[in-house]
């Protein structure tokens, strides 16, 4: 069975810190950006600026460099910042950037930190995706095998982060 996500070709995919992170930690970032190969993934400069230090920030640097990543700047978008400013009042920078962004351009926002996303994302009705659906069309279109997928998660969570599966496969039965 096929699990692929449909994202409308040429939407941007709008990259908080915690993807770009799982997929360091996983040690598959340079495979990040062929995973939606018809959106282009980008990072917002206050993402950007606030989140990533130190080795994070070198390899966020390079994704920028070799243009598997995009920047964004809305600091001259008076809706965005408006809104921006209300979302930091009750979640982190990050995900506010991410959400007011996504909800005025009409893009996908890629957060796994669903507790934050979710129910603001539903209400405006922006696409999401998280790092386990970025993983499992990594699958799907044959980038990583199942076993490439479990190594992944693994590395991820014994590097300190979490995530909702043990398995690739676990996560697909979840969402049939």
């Amino acid at each position: 069975m096929i699990y692929q996500m449909k994202i409308e070709k040429g939407k941007k995919i709008i990259l908080d810190a915690d993807v770009i992170i799982h997929f360091i930690k996983g040690k598959q970032i340079g495979l990040l950006h062929k995973i939606f190969p018809k959106n282009k993934l980008c990072i917002l400069n206050d993402v950007y600026d606030e989140v990533f230090q130190g080795e994070i920030r070198n390899q966020v640097d390079n994704l920028l460099k070799f243009k598997m990543v995009d920047s964004l700047d809305f600091s001259m978008d008076f809706r965005i910042l408006k809104e921006y400013a209300k979302l930091k009042k009750q979640y982190g920078a990050g995900e506010s950037a991410c959400m007011a962004y996504c909800r005025f351009h009409k893009d996908v926002l890629g957060s796994s930190n669903l507790k934050d996303i979710k129910d603001y994302c539903e209400e405006h009705d922006i696409q999401y995706l998280t790092t386990m659906n970025f993983l499992n069309e990594a699958f799907d279109i044959a980038l990583l095998s199942e076993a490439d997928c479990d190594e992944f998660i693994y590395e991820v969570k014994s590097r300190g982060s979490k995530l909702p599966f043990d398995t690739i496969q676990e996560y697909r039965d979840s969402i049939t």
